[in-house]
C-alpha cells in the first residue's frame, strides 16, 4: 500500500486542494493502492482541515509527517517516486462548463481556466449548454425539444434567456484570458430536427459541439430498434450542422438504461469523416467504447479530446484520455484543434 505525500510547495499553493485530487486520481489511475496522505507537519489549521477534508472524500485519511524536499507545486510523491502532475505538452480540452450551467456543480470558469493553463493544457476550451443558456432550470427535463413554440418565444424574448449576457460576458472575457481559452457551445437538437441555436447566435464562438442528450419523439415503452432508427435519425441531422465534435458519442444509449447498438460504429465512423465532425473521446461518466474510436480512425474520421468537467477539481483530468490515445497508437498532436 502506497501513501500520497504532499510537499510544503504543493500545500501552500493556491491549487493545493484540487492538486491533491489530481495526485488521488494520478495514483489510483496507474494501479497504486493508496493507503492515505502524508501533509508535512506543522500545517496551519484551516489549511489542514482542507485538506484532510479532500482526503476524506476519496476515503482517505491523513497524517502529519517528514515530506521530502521540493519546490515544485505541482509534484508528489507517490510510494517514494516523484509523479509530475501537470499534463504533457500538446494536449487541447475542447469541451468543459461554467457557473452558467444547471448540470455544474461548483465549477467557475476562471478557476478552471487558471487550473488548466497551470497544469500545461494548451488550449481549455468551454462549450457551455446552449439550452441552459436559454432555458429554465427544469430544461435538464428536455420539454424544450418537443415544443418549438416555447422554443422560438424565447428565441424572441429580451436577452433570449440568459443567453445574451452570457456572450456579453465570454466577449469581456477573450481580452483577459487570450487565446489558450477558447469559448464554443455544446448544442442539441429540438423540434422535428432543428439545431438549437437562434439565428442570432450563430456566429462568433470558436467552435461548436454537437450532442444528443435526449432522442424526441420516442413513445413510452419503444423498443430497442425504434430507439436506434431515432437516434440514428438524429445523429444524421446534427451532423447537417455546423458542428467540429460531437461530443460523448453513444452515450444516449447506456444513460438511458438501453444496450449500446455496436453495429452503427461503422455508419458513424464514415459519416463523421464525411461531415468532417471529429469523435469525442470524453471519460466523464461514460461507460467507454473504444472500439467506436478505433473505427473512427479506420474510416478517416478525426479525433477529440473533452473532460467535460463540471466541476473545477475535474478540470485538466485529461490522464484517461492519454491512455486511451496511447491505445490507439495517437500521440496528443493526432487530435483536432478546432
Amino acid at each position: 500500500m502506497d501513501r500520497i505525500v504532499l510537499t510544503d510547495a504543493l500545500v501552500g499553493s493556491p491549487f493545493g486542494v484540487l492538486l491533491l485530487d489530481k495526485a488521488v486520481k494520478a495514483a489510483r489511475l496507474a494501479g497504486a493502492e493508496v493507503a492515505g496522505v502524508t501533509l508535512p507537519r506543522g500545517m496551519a489549521p484551516a489549511a489542514r482541515c482542507r485538506f484532510v477534508g479532500e482526503a476524506a472524500r476519496h476515503g482517505l485519511g491523513c497524517v502529519e509527517g517528514a515530506v521530502p524536499a521540493c519546490g515544485d507545486a505541482f509534484t508528489v510523491f507517490v510510494g517514494g517516486r516523484a509523479v509530475d502532475l501537470r499534463v504533457p505538452g500538446g494536449l487541447h480540452d475542447w469541451h468543459a462548463h461554467t457557473q452558467f450551467a444547471y448540470c455544474g456543480r461548483g465549477i467557475d470558469l476562471m478557476d478552471a481556466a487558471a487550473l488548466s493553463l497551470a497544469l500545461g493544457v494548451e488550449t481549455q476550451g468551454f462549450s457551455e449548454h446552449a439550452f441552459a443558456l436559454y432555458f429554465p432550470s427544469d430544461a435538464l427535463k428536455f420539454r424544450w425539444q418537443g415544443d418549438p413554440g416555447f422554443v422560438e418565444g424565447v428565441w424572441a424574448s429580451e436577452g433570449r434567456g440568459r443567453m445574451a449576457a452570457y456572450r456579453a460576458w465570454v466577449e469581456g472575457l477573450r481580452a483577459l484570458l487570450g487565446p489558450r481559452v477558447r469559448f464554443g457551445l455544446e448544442v442539441d437538437l429540438f423540434g422535428g430536427g432543428r439545431f438549437c441555436l437562434a439565428p442570432e447566435d450563430r456566429e462568433g464562438w470558436d467552435y461548436l459541439i454537437g450532442a444528443i442528450h435526449e432522442v424526441e419523439g420516442l413513445a413510452p415503452g419503444a423498443t430497442q430498434a425504434e430507439v436506434v432508427r431515432a437516434w440514428m435519425r438524429d445523429v444524421e441531422r446534427l451532423l447537417q450542422q455546423p458542428i467540429q465534435v460531437l461530443a460523448h458519442p453513444f452515450r444516449y444509449f447506456p444513460w438511458a438504461g438501453r444496450p449500446v447498438p455496436r453495429e452503427l460504429y461503422r455508419p458513424v465512423a464514415r459519416m463523421l469523416a464525411q461531415t468532417g465532425v471529429a469523435a469525442e473521446i470524453n471519460h466523464h461518466k461514460n461507460p467507454f467504447e473504444l472500439e467506436f474510436f478505433r473505427v473512427c480512425l479506420e474510416e478517416g474520421a478525426g479525433i477529440s479530446l473533452g473532460t467535460d468537467a463540471h466541476v473545477t477539481r475535474d478540470i485538466a483530468d485529461l490522464r484517461p484520455h492519454l491512455r486511451t490515445l496511447a491505445e490507439l497508437g495517437l500521440s496528443p498532436g493526432d487530435c483536432l484543434s478546432p
